[in-house]
């Protein structure tokens, strides 16, 4: 089931969600290297990396070629790299253009009404820790994994359980594929059940898809709303 739009108009222009997504898209086109080699080089370089974030120091080159964050060598492949900012960094970075088409797609969808009920500074903040705390949740639950994790989508995740909260009976354009993709409509409510059912199987599969981000950035963004009792809509 893909989200391709939710009937629900905000009432005030998105500005930090555009400059979120410009700066995405900017750091994709600008900053990212394009060949594949310079590019997983880069991620190591300055995206979160589990086990580095719970020693505290960049991977050594022993530990990366026998995968294992046990290991003790001073011989690291990058010295100067700052192991906790990548906690910041890794919000900016996408894979690919699927990935980061995927995941602004859907921070247009979901932040635009979240911004629009938290206001700016607010909405600021609440990214800022939904990053923070979906990528946490991922190291907790991988704490010896040399994988770099790059992506919006924790964040992505947070607006989904701010904005389910905030409008659990608002309607959303989906695609439903049953051979072929078509069109429906979904209250957000039910939308979310499918949405953590497929996390289930993305688990499951054992792929390279941080479910763990996902959930936690979901929790995190429907817990900071319900704790701050905001207003719900229901229509």
């Amino acid at each position: 089931m893909i989200p391709i739009s939710d009937i629900n108009p905000a009432k005030n222009t998105p500005i930090i969600s555009r400059i979120f997504m410009i700066s995405v898209v900017l750091t994709y086109v600008l900053i990212q290297p394009k060949t594949n080699i310079e590019l997983f080089n880069f991620f190591y370089e300055y995206a979160v990396i589990p086990c580095e974030f719970i020693t505290g120091y960049p991977i050594s080159i022993e530990q990366y070629y026998q995968n294992n964050c046990n290991v003790i060598s001073n011989d690291v492949i990058f010295p100067f790299k700052n192991v906790y900012l990548g906690l910041f960094y890794s919000n900016f970075f996408h894979a690919n253009f699927i990935h980061i088409l995927g995941n602004l797609w859907s921070f247009w969808i979901f932040g635009n009404n979240v911004e629009d009920k938290l206001g700016k500074i607010k909405f600021l903040i609440f990214l800022l820790i939904a990053g923070i705390a979906s990528i946490s949740f991922h190291i907790v639950l991988n704490q010896g994994s040399l994988i770099t994790v790059v992506g919006a989508s924790g964040i992505v995740s947070g607006l989904m359980g701010a904005y389910v909260y905030l409008f659990p009976n608002a309607k959303l354009l989906v695609l439903v594929p049953f051979g072929i993709l078509f069109p429906t409509t979904i209250k957000a409510k039910y939308f979310m059940i499918f949405w953590f059912v497929s996390q289930i199987f993305i688990a499951i599969s054992s792929s390279n898809i941080s479910w763990e981000a996902h959930i936690g950035g979901f929790i995190i963004g429907y817990t900071l709303l319900k704790v701050l009792n905001y207003k719900r809509d229901n229509f």
